[in-house]
């Protein structure tokens, strides 16, 4: 191999690296700058009048309600064993919901 091939691998490959790089930073500015056109783009709707997606908050839930779900989280708890510190899912199966409906 001729040292000018050497070169041009060598300068060919800085500049593949050299170009991810730059792709890379412009991927975390843009990355960045992101959450503020997000927010940019709520106050414009909320200024021209169009409804947003998201539901108004409801009346508070009442006691009553609050236990019913805190017994039934601690019911599908106990059933599963699920493990000290671990999260609770609560699966719905389709053969489940045919036998609800």
């Amino acid at each position: 191999m001729e040292f000018r091939d050497a070169l041009s691998i060598t300068a060919l490959g800085m500049g593949v690296v050299f170009a991810g790089l730059f792709l890379t930073a412009l991927l975390i500015i843009a990355l960045n700058r992101l959450p503020d056109r997000f927010i940019r783009l709520r106050r414009r709707g909320e200024a021209s009048g169009t409804p947003q997606p998201h539901a108004a908050p409801g009346p508070p839930l009442g006691a009553e309600i609050v236990t019913v779900i805190a017994t039934v989280l601690e019911i599908e708890h106990r059933l599963h064993h699920a493990e000290r510190g671990k999260r609770l899912t609560i699966a719905r199966h389709a053969s489940q919901q045919e036998g609800q409906g």
